[in-house]
């Protein structure tokens, strides 16, 4: 098999339990050229607003995130899963990562050595 950039995402298991488990979840091994494509266009979008030139409220913009950040992980979870059980702190940053992550394709050391740990 070719050896194919990944990326992960961790949510929290269960928010009500008194532990804290992460589940992570990996990007598939292959995602299509269209998620680029909308990747791209968000993140161009979301320049837009910074600079002054269009006008959207940071709950939009995180929808926008979410949305395409679900669709880069091909639906293993909802955007409710991600409103829900992504920690609030990490959030924009964590979302922002997956985002340059297609549209740039680095995969940092780290993010290697953790999927290689748990492949």
């Amino acid at each position: 098999m070719a050896k194919l950039k990944r990326n992960y995402i961790q949510l929290v298991e269960n928010p009500k339990a008194e532990e804290i488990k992460m589940e992570t979840f990996l990007t598939p091994h292959f995602i299509p050229m269209d998620v680029l494509y909308e990747a791209t266009d968000i993140m161009a979008e979301l320049e837009r607003v910074e600079s002054g030139e269009v006008e959207m409220s940071f709950k939009e913009q995180l929808d926008k995130l979410i949305d395409v950040v679900v669709k880069i992980y091909g639906g293993q979870f909802t955007a409710k899963d991600v409103k829900a059980r992504l920690h609030a702190p990490d959030a924009v940053t964590a979302l922002q990562r997956q985002v340059e992550f297609i549209a740039n394709g680095q995969q940092d050391e780290e993010t290697k050595k953790f999927i290689q740990s748990i492949s």
